[in-house]
């Protein structure tokens, strides 16, 4: 207890129950809000289902039917990133809990910028150069996982990664 006879509120509480939500629709196929409230309870999070109400609102997740005709939560495209990825990725290979991006010169803080604004599951953060960007996995989650969801979302229909690519070969300049 405090000296104001308040308990101190947990300051990560709606930022992990938020994090597990995200991580939850995006793995599993979520029919309701209470089943949300029993997975979250699961992950050790308690929320009443007025709370995981507004949170997914406020995370943009949304119902939608499936191939299979079930109705299940989604989570929305990341704003951009799925045309960024497509437009400026040349491949994406994994190592360990990094992916390794490699775009076209000057485009590696554009596209580093979009991963780090779309909230993707696992994403810890991004470090960038001037063609290259690591993407650091959250403990528990592999670079492979990583690279795999960041190709889902720029292809949506494919399930596998992109195979690494060699860069482009860029003509020499006659000397």
């Amino acid at each position: 207890m405090v000296s104001n006879g308040r308990r101190p509120a947990r300051p990560s509480s709606r930022a992990r129950r938020h994090a597990l939500l995200r991580e939850i629709v995006a793995h599993e196929p979520v029919p309701s809000q209470t089943e949300l409230v029993t997975r979250l309870e699961a992950g050790g999070v308690e929320a009443t289902q007025a709370t995981v109400s507004r949170d997914l609102d406020e995370l943009g997740i949304f119902k939608q039917r499936g191939a299979d005709g079930r109705v299940t939560y989604a989570l929305p495209e990341p704003a951009g990133l799925a045309q960024l990825l497509r437009q400026f990725v040349i491949s994406i290979a994994a190592s360990g809990n990094l992916a390794v991006v490699r775009t076209p010169p000057g485009a590696a803080a554009t596209v580093a910028s979009a991963i780090d604004h779309a909230d993707v599951p696992g994403v810890l953060a991004t470090v960038q150069g001037d063609d290259t960007l690591l993407v650091v996995a959250t403990e528990g989650t592999s670079g492979k996982v990583i690279a795999e969801r960041l190709t889902g979302i720029a292809n949506p229909s494919s399930h596998a990664p992109t195979p690494a690519q060699p860069a482009p070969a860029y003509p020499k300049e006659d000397s």
